[in-house]
């Protein structure tokens, strides 16, 4: 079974990232806007066992702020909407996730780099000519990250929530 963990950011002005994956995002019509911390994976972890590892990691973290700014190209074919504000929050979280019954799913041989996909674009020069014409691009959305969301992805690649997890509000929130 192929699973995800995500970040659903809620920002109070969403339809120009929605209007930008539409027009760019092949999966736009099959998840909403997300920062992803685990990668899809196949598993046969039972599901109650997932949901426990996600809470044991979110009790670990208190919400915290989220500022996102500016698209930029990445691999000659994605674009990215930033992280500006909750970049260390959001790796430390990807680490801590990657532990224990998930450790065999990282992929040591990547960076991550806390984002959200606006698109992904096969032609090379669609995907330059785009990162060109939003270069100047200075909308913020800004948020409050509660809660990490488990998902599970069908053979039609649509997202299906099957858990919740909140950070954990009574915790002190570490500067990280």
């Amino acid at each position: 079974m192929k699973r995800a963990i995500h970040i659903f950011p809620t920002f109070h002005t969403p339809n120009k990232i929605q209007e930008i994956r539409k027009r760019y995002d092949p999966l736009s019509n099959k998840i909403p806007p997300h920062i992803t911390l685990v990668f899809p994976f196949d598993s046969c972890i039972p599901q109650k066992e997932l949901i426990q590892h996600v809470e044991s990691v979110a009790n670990l973290f208190s919400p915290f702020s989220l500022t996102m700014n500016g698209m930029t190209g990445s691999d000659e074919e994605y674009l990215f909407l930033n992280v500006k504000q909750g970049n260390d929050p959001l790796i430390h979280l990807h680490d801590e996730l990657y532990k224990g019954i998930l450790s065999s799913f990282r992929n040591v041989h990547i960076t991550y780099i806390p984002h959200m996909t606006l698109g992904r674009l096969a032609d090379r020069e669609k995907w330059t000519a785009v990162v060109e014409d939003y270069k100047d691009w200075a909308e913020n959305f800004q948020t409050v990250v509660k809660e990490i969301v488990v998902e599970e992805i069908g053979a039609d690649e649509v997202a299906h929530i099957i858990g919740r997890v909140r950070l954990n509000e009574n915790r002190f929130q570490l500067q990280l």
